[in-house]
């Protein structure tokens, strides 16, 4: 079984900046007292700053896909005021934090190939 998860982070206009499935950043999602924590490792100082400029206007989206059992699950990460960011630089690490995670799942019997 091959569960590939990725993390996608966009601009308010759907361009995206961060996509953990072509880049070399490692990344963590975990429930926190205030909803969610992300914890993303080398993403660089200038990503980061890019991040932080937009976070009013970002979106983070986290995918689980297994094409074994033919299972695609997406959630939105929101916050219901402002996302919580923070980089370290020694440890090039971004970490943010939000308050919700609203999921669905893309079930692939429903599309159909023209």
């Amino acid at each position: 079984m091959s569960l590939e998860k990725k993390l996608v982070v966009k601009n308010g206009v759907g361009r995206a900046l961060l996509d953990t499935s072509k880049s070399s950043c490692k990344f963590t999602l975990v429930s926190s007292q205030r909803g969610w924590l992300v914890s993303i490792e080398g993403v660089g100082a200038q990503m980061a700053a890019t991040i932080e400029e937009l976070k009013m206007e970002i979106h983070f989206f986290y995918y689980e896909d297994d094409e074994e059992l033919n299972t695609h699950h997406k959630w939105w990460l929101s916050d219901l005021a402002v996302p919580a960011l923070s980089y370290d630089t020694l440890s090039d690490e971004l970490i943010i934090e939000v308050s919700e995670r609203v999921g669905f799942t893309v079930d692939s019997s429903d599309h159909v190939v023209l």
